[in-house]
Formats: structure tokens, C-alpha cells, sequence
């Protein structure tokens, strides 16, 4: 018999309530942001010294938000920077949070035709198929680009609802930039065509999870309430993930419109805000160096922001 498991939308759903917010927290590792105690007298300059100060970085992350969040998000592309020692970084960081009791999102945008989808699904949320790979180390959920349309996206959400994991789908970028692409005349609207997309492939009752939701999300940011509000309509069963809110301008309220009339269906996403809290004086002037205080300090001021939007 088949191991029986649990739909990602439902581990959602207890971890959002067991910490009493949707927050999460995303970690992406900027070399030249990194608090002053990890940079080396001379800068970096090699390799192994951005690679462990990154690791030490991320690793201080999780462990200062792990019990204040519910989960968090790894951004590859801040460890692909560093090819295969990062890569290798990336992962055993996916484990180590994991193992904090996080669901982790692998922030990795993939998406290609549907044969080379498939390796990209095996490779970042399926279960291993070769013994020595660790299923510990692959993230519960990613992001894709469903650009090339199903059967790309097909191949990680057939690996996804077998394993108890999930996908994210962008369907509307933060980046103001992305409208040009998106918003290209008065009634058409890429986002919404994506949106409608997005709960079409994650209707069939095997994705549907005991709350009602699906383990096919979509990554969605804020904009104006009634585009919002559209877009949440055309997505009734789908996990929002929302970026955007922080240091990128976007307020609790403005992510109010992604979270049902319930107040469930939604992950709102902060970075720079959180993790480089160092920076901000009204952290600095609280605990002075101990930057990982500040950072902790940080996720709970984040994660009451945004609960109270939720309910």
C-alpha cells in the first residue's frame, strides 16, 4: 500500500496556525549587506570565505526566526552564485531549516518543457529515485514560471501532490517593471489570464487538501485592492505567496486583499527588511552589534504586521 500523505496546503494551514501568523521569511544573502562580524579584514576575496560567511549568514537567519515564522524562503540564485560549493550550500541549508521545523519554499523559478521539466521537478521536490540522495534536503514547496504553459508545470505538481509538497506559479511579479509585460492594454491583463491558468491546474481533487486549498499556489504581489481582489476571485483554492512587502514598499494592508474572506490562503513574504535589520537604526540603537538579536527583533515585528491582517 502506498504511503498516504499529507497535502502541502494543509501543513500550510496547521504551521500558519501553530505560529499564529503567514509570515515568511525569505533569505537571500547579500555579500556586501552581510554584518561586519562575518566579512573578513581584507573583503572577499575567495571563494571559501563568501561561501562559509554566507552559510554562518543563513544559518543565523533561520535559527533566529525558527518559532517566530512558520517558514521560510531560499533564494538558489544568492547560492548558484558560487556554482557547485553553492549549490551544495543551498541544499544543506534547505535540510538545516527543515530540520528547525520550517516549511521551507525553494525560491528557484523554474520552468521549461516538459521533458527537461521533469529533471528539474526530480531534481528540486521530487523524492529521490537514486539511493545517497537526501529527500531531507529538498525544499516543501518551489517557485516556477509557468511561461511554457502545463506540461511544464505538469511534471513538478505530479512530484509535488505524490511527495506532499507544493508549487508556487508566478503569475504577478513585484518588480514595477513586469507591468509592461503584464498590463498591456485596458482589458487585457497577462496576470489574470496566468491566474485563471494557475487554478485550472490545480483544481483535480487529489491537489485539494482537507482545508480546501490546493497545493498549487501562485506567487502574487500586491497592487492596487480591486486588481487584488480580482485576482484572489479567479484563485479561490490557491496559496498565495506574496513578495513585495517591506523593502519593497507594499504594507500589511496592501497584502490584505490576497488572504480569503476567512483570512487564510496567503504567505507574505519579507527579506531585506528582516534579515538586514543590522542596518536599521531603530534595531542598531536596541542591541547594538548583536545582529542576530536585531534579526529576531525584526521577524516578530514582521510577523505581528502581517497576522493582523490575516484574521
Amino acid at each position: 500500500m502506498a504511503d498516504v500523505v499529507e497535502n502541502f496546503a494543509d501543513r500550510v494551514s496547521s504551521a500558519v496556525k501553530r505560529c499564529g501568523t503567514p509570515a515568511v521569511v525569505g533569505i537571500d544573502p547579500q555579500l556586501d549587506r552581510l554584518p561586519p562580524a562575518l566579512v573578513p579584514n581584507t573583503g572577499f576575496a575567495k571563494l571559501d570565505q563568501a561561501v562559509r560567511a554566507t552559510s554562518e549568514f543563513s544559518r543565523a537567519v533561520i535559527d533566529a526566526v525558527a518559532g517566530v515564522v512558520p517558514a521560510v524562503k531560499i533564494n538558489s540564485a544568492f547560492f548558484e552564485a558560487f556554482r557547485d560549493d553553492g549549490v551544495r550550500t543551498y541544499f544543506e541549508l534547505v535540510r538545516y531549516a527543515r530540520d528547525r521545523g520550517l516549511i521551507v519554499i525553494g525560491d528557484v523559478k523554474r520552468g521549461d518543457i516538459g521533458s527537461t521539466s521533469r529533471l528539474y521537478a526530480e531534481g528540486h521536490i521530487a523524492r529521490p529515485t537514486l539511493s545517497g540522495l537526501d529527500d531531507a534536503a529538498v525544499p516543501d514547496a518551489v517557485t516556477l514560471a509557468g511561461y511554457l504553459g502545463e506540461s511544464g508545470v505538469r511534471q513538478f505538481v505530479d512530484a509535488a501532490a505524490a511527495s506532499g509538497r507544493g508549487v508556487f506559479v508566478l503569475v504577478r511579479p513585484s518588480d514595477p517593471t513586469a507591468d509592461v509585460v503584464h498590463e498591456f492594454g485596458e482589458k487585457s491583463k497577462l496576470y489574470e489570464h496566468l491566474a485563471g491558468l494557475v487554478a485550472s491546474w490545480g483544481s483535480a481533487s487529489h491537489l485539494i487538501g482537507k482545508c480546501g486549498l490546493s497545493c498549487v499556489g501562485a506567487v502574487v504581489a500586491p497592487k492596487d485592492p480591486e486588481s487584488t481582489t480580482r485576482v484572489r476571485q479567479l484563485m479561490p483554492r490557491s496559496i498565495f505567496l506574496v513578495p513585495g512587502y517591506g523593502a519593497q514598499g507594499a504594507s500589511a494592508e496592501a497584502c490584505r486583499p490576497c488572504f480569503l474572506s476567512d483570512g487564510r490562503g496567503a504567505f507574505i513574504n519579507a527579506s531585506r527588511s528582516v534579515i538586514f535589520s543590522h542596518e536599521a537604526k531603530r534595531y542598531s540603537e536596541r542591541f547594538g552589534d548583536d545582529w542576530k538579536m536585531c534579526i529576531r527583533q525584526a521577524a516578530k515585528d514582521f510577523a505581528a504586521d502581517v497576522a493582523g491582517v490575516a484574521r
